[in-house]
């Protein structure tokens, strides 16, 4: 499977909110129900991006056809840069149906942020430091992580 990546622009060029926004107009840039989608879901994208879980871990796209698309978040000094490097993407991949989300996020907030977008059967939350798989999402991958920290002790 062939990967498309991108890096946006973060704090302190935009806020985390500006941030997701200019991730929703990569992907979705025209009025439709991918844009409505992606915008009902800010609130803890924009979580996401304030922790920097994007800076290294990517935001990962994969589309009913076409290639994976990998968003990275550029932080720090290096942000305002970054602004000049973006560029749109030759083909819009949230086209149609069938298309997933995965978001990195920090063990402590997989839980508190699941319960959030359950609802939103097309966005999943994986661990930080999973590696990301290039196939199509199973449904195992949507699965909540459940860290038994008394097996960690």
């Amino acid at each position: 499977m062939s990967v498309t990546a991108r890096r946006i622009a973060s704090v302190p060029a935009r806020t985390s909110t500006a941030t997701w926004h200019a991730v929703v107009d990569l992907l979705a840039p025209n009025d439709g129900s991918a844009r409505s989608a992606l915008l009902m879901v800010t609130g803890v994208c924009s979580a996401i991006v304030s922790e920097e879980y994007t800076r290294d871990a990517p935001i990962v796209i994969r589309p009913a056809s076409g290639p994976q698309i990998r968003i990275y978040t550029v932080h720090g000094e290096d942000a305002p840069d970054a602004l000049e490097d973006e560029t749109p993407l030759a083909v819009l991949p949230l086209t149609g149906q069938g298309w997933t989300l995965s978001m990195p996020c920090g063990v402590d907030d997989i839980d508190d942020f699941s319960r959030v977008l359950k609802e939103h059967e097309w966005i999943s939350l994986r661990d930080l430091v999973a590696p990301v798989e290039s196939g199509k999402s199973s449904q195992s991958a949507r699965t909540p992580l459940i860290v038994n920290l008394e097996e960690l002790r």
